[in-house]
Parts: C-alpha cells; structure tokens; sequence
C-alpha cells in the first residue's frame, strides 16, 4: 500500500528547508561581510580632536603581535578602559610585533590580523601606535615595519620612522610634557652606543626641559622573569638612564606584568603581556613592587602634576596602581607610591 504523507508533514518539511537555505545563506553571508572587513586594508584613521595638550594617556604592551584571541581580547580590554575612563592619546607597543612567519612586505596580511584589526574602536582607532622592534621581528619583518610607518600604510597609526627615535607629547607652559626616547635593543649591540648617544642628545639638548622623562624598549634593564637581568644592558644603558634622569623604562620581553623599583634607578615598568603565551615568574626579589603572570597591558596618565602608572587584566579590570607625584625629588623608589593605603602589592604567578 502506498504511503501518504500528510499536508501538514509536507508543510513542516517544505519551511525546515527553507529555514536551512536562509541559515547557510546568511552564514555566507556574514562570512563574506567577516572576510571583506579582516582583509581590506582600512581607510586612513582621523586623529582625535579637541584633547588638552597639558595632560597625555598612554597605553604601554608588548609582545602582543601572535594574531592569537588573547591578542584580540587584550585589545578590547584596552578600547574598554579608554572608553570607561573617558581618554587615550596613543599606545607604545614594545615590541615582538609580529610572530610566526616573518612579513612579506607592507601588504601582507599579517597586518591586518595582527594589527589593524586587532585594535579599533571608538579610541583605539583614532590615535597612534608608536612601535618599537622586538628579536621575533627579526631578521626580516622590521625593514617591512620601518616602511609601513614611513610611508604612512593602512589606517596610518603605525609609527615608526626608524628602528629608534625620539618623540615629544603634550606641553606645558612651552615646555614638552613628556619626551621618550625608543630603542631597538634588538639591533646588533654595536648598535647600542649610537642609541646611547641619542639619548644623551635628547636630554641635554638645549631648550625647554621636558617635565618626564621616559624611554622604552623591547629588553628590560631588570627583571624578574625568565629572563632575568640584561648584563650588557646594566653595564651600559642603565648609565646612561641614571645621568640623564630618565625617569621611567617601558618595556616588553618577559610575558608578563612588572614592576621593579631600585633606589637611584629608574623606574622598571614590564608590560610584555599583549597577545602571546604567559611565562612564570621567579620568587619576587625585594626591587620587585609587583608582577603577575597574567595578560593584559600597563596605562600611563601624565600632567605636569603627577604620573599615573596602572596595570590591567585581558577584560580591562585594574590591578593595581600607582602616582608619582612631579614634585617629588627622588628617582622612582620612593616617589612612585601605591594608591592602595596598605602600601605596595606583589602577586605570584601561579
């Protein structure tokens, strides 16, 4: 006997299929849409307007460049803490900006998806990234990340006019507010005198001093990560910091959250937490303020008042914080104070 299918049955079939065509169609769909968006390079970026040249924000993070979803998570946690606190004038990447397959040239694809995508938003999309080089962007990828700031590629937030350079930010009655010096302590160490010697030049230059002082670089002078202290980093930059008063070192290499403090010594701030792979921390020496193995990224606020140093996790919760007070006569020690009451805080990676 032959088998009759109900009207209804047929009826419920006929709108699961169309229900199933509209689904894959929309899947391509947002596919396509998804695939447009990551690969078309972006149209060149607007630079916030009206912000007060006394005072300036940064976002300091390194070692982010993997193109890994914590990459892209951290970046959220940075556009969401611009946001929630109301200002961002730039972020300091401090290197390892690119890992895995070194670049191509200024069109490859790594920029979009370890760069140009990776950071937008109301913020993050409207200010620049001065970058600094880091060992995994060579021996090839740092001629093709020199080029793509020189000639202003993608979106144009890209910064980086040579391997290392000097950058003033803000003013104050004339005088610069913030003047940083960025390294690339990556370069072959004969290098590194040369790079001495600019620092030397950037501040004892004639002309108005700047209020702060602040040089970064992808290898930390101190740390108490994996990879401990840089011998030849101590022997020879660390002079040329302490004579010429620098305030405050940013740096990457260790993939974590640090703060160091020694007397008569900069200020040792490790943000090497962008985007890749955690390394464990040693047993904290007494120079050690905090650490933790945990990702996220340092934020600096600066008026010719006080400094504002804080660390954040990947969903853009604070850590911890810290003021510097312009007044105060001393180096870092001493001067950069926890906002807790209690005093300083140290966390353990797990």
């Amino acid at each position: 006997m032959k088998r009759t299918i109900s009207p209804l049955v047929v009826e419920k079939r006929s709108i699961l299929r169309r229900i199933t065509l509209c689904s894959g169609v929309t899947f391509a769909l947002l596919l396509a849409a998804g695939g447009y968006w990551l690969f078309t390079p972006p149209a060149p970026y607007v630079p916030l307007s009206g912000l007060d040249p006394a005072s300036v924000s940064m976002i300091a993070v390194g070692d982010q460049g993997s193109g890994k979803w914590l990459q892209w998570q951290v970046g959220q946690a940075m556009e969401k803490v611009a946001s929630t606190e109301g200002g961002l004038n730039m972020v300091v990447l401090l290197g390892d900006n690119f890992y895995g397959n070194s670049l191509t040239s200024t069109h490859d694809l790594s920029w979009q998806i370890k760069f140009e995508r990776v950071y937008w938003g109301r913020w993050l999309s409207h200010v620049p990234f001065y970058a600094v080089l880091g060992n995994h962007d060579y021996p090839v990828s740092q001629k093709y990340e020199i080029e793509y700031g020189q000639q202003r590629k993608g979106s144009g937030r890209w910064q980086m006019p040579a391997s290392f350079y000097v950058k003033d930010f803000g003013d104050v009655d004339g005088r610069p507010l913030v003047r940083m010096v960025f390294l690339d302590t990556s370069a072959p160490r004969e290098s590194l005198q040369q790079q001495i010697d600019l620092i030397d030049q950037a501040f004892q230059a004639g002309g108005a001093p700047p209020v702060w002082r602040i040089v970064a670089s992808h290898h930390p002078v101190r740390n108490q990560g994996q990879h401990g202290d840089d011998s030849d980093l101590v022997a020879r930059l660390l002079p040329a910091l302490q004579r010429n008063k620098v305030d405050m070192l940013l740096s990457g290499h260790d993939h974590n959250q640090q703060l160091l403090l020694r007397a008569g010594e900069p200020a040792w701030v490790i943000s090497g937490a962008g985007g890749q792979s955690l390394y464990a921390l040693k047993t904290p020496a007494p120079d050690s303020t905090f650490a933790t193995s945990s990702a996220g990224f340092a934020k600096l606020d600066l008026d010719a008042h006080q400094l504002r140093l804080a660390y954040y996790n990947d969903r853009g919760g604070l850590e911890v914080g810290y003021r510097w007070a312009r007044e105060c006569p001393w180096m870092a020690k001493g001067c950069l104070l926890s906002d807790e009451p209690q005093g300083t805080s140290v966390q353990l990676a797990q």
